[in-house]
């Protein structure tokens, strides 16, 4: 009986290893061309900035080299390139809005994220709870009463202070 259960816990165990996940995506290359209506194959966050892999529309497998790659989507989730301290990197877009997008970038098991005013500045968001509450306040001062919250460090979480800009 215990070998059975050994045996069906190996086949599930393989099975999950070397079974694929693929969901419709589109990729924007640096030239500008699209590839519309492919399955991308879903990796973790860390290895989706740094690896794209694809079936193309005639069932080929495609790895283009990631630094040729603008802006990709894969089901709901969507990777852009973005300039920042003069480097050109690859992050996952975590909010998209009217006035502020929050970029998360997942490097070696720690996440770092970037708040871009749309068309404007973009920075790095500080981990520090301090450094968080003065940067991050100073860099959205346009709107005084979120700006004095998150100084007063009424609100800690970028991503509501994002959700929050955003409304207003």
């Amino acid at each position: 009986m215990k070998s059975k259960i050994v045996v069906l816990a190996l086949f599930i165990f393989t099975i999950n290893i070397y079974g694929q996940n693929f969901e419709n995506g589109t990729i924007i290359t640096k030239r500008y061309d699209t590839i519309a209506n492919v399955k991308i194959e879903k990796f973790n966050d860390a290895k989706s900035l740094v690896h794209i892999e694809y079936i193309d529309n005639e069932g080929n497998t495609q790895k283009p080299d990631i630094e040729t790659v603008k802006y990709y989507t894969r089901g709901n989730e969507k990777f852009v390139r973005i300039y920042y301290d003069c480097e050109m990197i690859l992050v996952k877009a975590v909010e998209t809005g009217r006035k502020v997008n929050l970029y998360e970038r997942d490097y070696d098991g720690s996440k770092t994220y970037y708040i871009e005013k749309v068309y404007d500045e973009l920075i790095k968001v500080p981990s520090s709870s301090n450094k968080f509450s003065k940067e991050i306040g100073e860099f959205l001062i346009d709107n005084a009463t979120l700006s004095s919250d998150i100084k007063d460090k009424k609100i800690t979480d970028i991503k509501e202070v994002v959700s929050l800009y955003n409304e207003i």
